[in-house]
């Protein structure tokens, strides 16, 4: 037996007997208090036998992939509220994208604090910055007046600082003891976008304190900042990949106040969160400490930004949106109030089905700007505002929503978008054959609901990100038009060959049924046959594909047949993503010796690289060869052992696998040990 092979038998030996120790690092999906429910592993389930499944129900929310670039199925129950938006933005502000909100326990009025930028976030001259804007309601929500800015002192500047600090355009405010306390972002009079990350010559941002006796304002700010961006840059060291301090909140705890703040890292697409308290919010604030990032090693998806968030019931709640192109996902995190401050009391409290979009202009790309800003009114209702932007023009647009706090989750129907890229979800069980009854109402664009899945799945870029080009491959699908179907079939490149085609009497709603079995596919639309004949027999999920620009709501989603175990295919990308890895730290490469034809290598010495995945087991493809070496690997944070890639050019095969971990979400680490190059190609992940 070679030396390698011996060093993978003792290491598979030494993992599989851990194995049974490690569970999932968070919580079941939950949403409210509310345990959604879960898909038990195959293996331990029954012997398979036929079931109809209604994948459209509630009770069945948690059995669809949901990924911040690939999509989410949203199965929430926000309503919209009459009259929006009651912002858009105009010129020269064209993007009021963030916003927070503050419903007033003194004169029962709400209040929007909404920030102004200019299209792509483009800073301001000196003398016309970036700014908050107060806007106020006295009928709960449906109506809205300007009140004015935050701040009308331009020549402000800090204790010690050669520059003003004009820019302020995202805030929090609470209420407490008689005040209105606020944290904001600053930036100094000569911050650009080339030094708000690299302070130099004066220029400088961060996070500060203000406060006021109406909610108005107006506001007195504290002479010194709560955190410079230079400040944390000298206490994080020179290492760090986090760079710009911005997005506070702040949250009363029982003796003393809590800030959250946002952190981004340029090449890294990476975005965290740090953690301060201060017995008065005016004075000394504590050492930061960091809460939230990809350097840990548990599941955490990429990429998610924060702010605000919101307390309520003894936990602070952070809302976090994905930054993709489509931003249609959105994940939420928690923590106990007095243990915020602890990276450890921060569960992923949900995944996913946090919100979706509604068919109309102002809604058009999803959110976007940073996410929800919510607050809990006395009676239970969760009120939010929420950011995006108009069809017409790209501007920014304010509305407001709000869902019964104890009732997330719809009993039946949800919602899938695509905005400005493509959406991909699936089924987390397979079949081999089955009969599919649905019921959607198509708004726009198309849509293809497709079976026998088996394309690998990852991102194509992370900020703007999009679905890979390989998600549009292995399946077989019916696309829709509003007066057009399709029967396709995607092979190994994603130009899908058309096997039939026609019309359709114009109209959104459709009832469709599709029979996949033993070779042969039968599809009606509207009760009417429109195809049948033979398509190759194909075992995997279901799955919805949308093009950009598709509003898709399903009504129905009944699938008959015998559930299998599925898998789900995690390309290089997402290991990348998932750990941070700065654009320039690695190559995209292409060769036989991939097993989808193309992965990444990672050059820098001792990379890590991470995949998320759920799912109750894992099949870790690598190759190997001479220019590669010996490796890590962690699952979850404990350590399974090395591995060595080095020898002989080996195309990628699975070198190591777990089939028996609790099902939910977990994190794969492999990192360089010996300087050599990185090989990272794709992990399978067993539901």
């Amino acid at each position: 037996m070679s030396h390698a092979a011996i060093v993978f038998l003792l290491f598979a030996l030494s993992a599989a007997a851990i194995a049974p120790a490690m569970g999932s690092p968070h919580a079941p999906l939950a949403a409210t208090g509310v345990v959604a429910p879960r898909w038990p592993p195959l293996w331990r389930r029954p012997a398979p036998r036929a079931a109809t499944v209604d994948y459209a129900r509630g009770a069945h929310a948690d059995a669809w992939l949901r990924h911040p670039i690939l999509g989410d199925p949203s199965f929430d129950t926000f309503e919209r509220a009459p009259g929006n938006p009651f912002v858009r933005g105009v010129e020269p502000f064209t993007w009021p994208v963030n916003v927070s909100l503050l419903l007033d326990p003194v004169s029962g009025r709400w209040y929007a604090y909404v920030g102004f930028y200019r299209e792509g976030y483009a800073l301001s001259p000196g003398d016309d910055p970036t700014h908050c804007k107060v806007f106020r309601s006295s009928d709960r929500g449906r109506t809205w007046e300007l009140v004015g800015p935050i701040f009308d002192d331009p020549s402000f500047r800090f204790e010690g600082d050669a520059f003003p600090s004009p820019t302020a355009p995202d805030v929090c405010v609470v209420y407490h003891g008689g005040r209105y306390h606020m944290v904001y972002d600053w930036g100094t009079s000569n911050t650009t976008w080339a030094n708000a990350a690299a302070p130099t010559g004066g220029a400088d941002t961060g996070a500060a304190y203000a406060w006021a006796e109406r909610p108005e304002g107006p506001f007195h700010r504290a002479p010194r900042p709560i955190l410079r961006t230079s400040e944390w840059q000298r206490l994080a060291g020179p290492g760090t990949r986090y760079r710009r301090v911005y997005a506070s909140s702040l949250v009363r705890r029982a003796k003393d106040w809590l800030v959250l703040l946002d952190l981004d890292s340029g090449a890294h697409y990476a975005w965290g969160q740090i953690a301060m308290t201060a017995a008065d919010p005016a004075g000394a604030w504590s050492k930061p400490v960091m809460i939230a990032s990809l350097e840990g090693d548990r599941y955490y998806p990429s990429p998610i930004e924060a702010f605000p968030a919101v307390a309520h019931g003894g936990y602070v709640y952070d809302p976090r949106t994905s930054v993709g192109r489509n931003r249609n996902f959105q994940a939420i995190y928690r923590a106990p109030i007095e243990r915020a401050t602890d990276p450890a009391a921060w569960e992923l409290w949900q995944h996913g089905s946090v919100w979706h979009a509604e068919p109309v202009a102002h809604e058009a790309y999803g959110i976007w700007g940073q996410t929800i800003a919510a607050r809990v009114a006395p009676d239970g209702t969760l009120h939010v505002l929420y950011p995006s932007r108009h069809a017409e023009g790209g501007v920014g647009t304010i509305g407001a929503a709000s869902r019964p706090w104890e009732r997330p989750l719809r009993e039946s129907g949800f919602v899938v978008t695509a905005h400005g890229g493509r959406t991909v979800t699936l089924t987390r069980a397979a079949y081999a054959g089955m009969a599919l009854d649905a019921g959607v109402t198509l708004r726009y664009g198309t849509a293809r609901i497709a079976w026998g899945c088996g394309m690998p799945l990852g991102a194509e870029g992370r900020a703007d990100g999009v679905p890979h080009p390989l998600c549009w491959t292995r399946h077989h699908a019916l696309e829709l038009t509003g007066d057009r179907w399709r029967v396709v079939a995607a092979g190994e490149t994603p130009e899908a060959a058309t096997i039939a085609s026609g019309a359709l009497p114009a109209g959104e709603r459709r009832a469709v049924r599709i029979e996949a079995r033993g070779g042969r596919t039968r599809v009606t639309v509207d009760g009417r046959e429109v195809w049948s004949g033979a398509l190759p027999a194909a075992t995997g999920p279901l799955g919805l594909l949308l093009e950009p620009g598709t509003h898709l709501t399903v009504e129905r989603f009944a699938v008959t047949g015998v559930p299998l175990r599925a898998t789900q295919t995690w390309l290089a990308s997402e290991a990348i993503a998932g750990a941070g890895v700065a654009e320039g730290a690695y190559e995209r490469v292409q060769g036989p010796e991939w097993r989808f034809g193309a992965g990444a290598v990672c050059a820098s010495p001792r990379e890590r690289v991470k995949w998320n995945f759920r799912g109750s087991g894992f099949r870790l493809w690598l190759p190997r060869g001479p220019e590669y070496g010996r490796v890590a690997v962690k699952l979850d944070g404990t350590p399974l052992g090395e591995l060595d890639l080095s020898g002989p050019p080996t195309p990628s095969a699975v070198v190591l696998e777990r089939l028996r971990l609790p099902d939910g979400f977990h994190a794969l680490t492999v990192t360089g040990l010996s300087g050599a190059k990185l090989p990272v190609d794709c992990l399978d992940a067993l539901q």
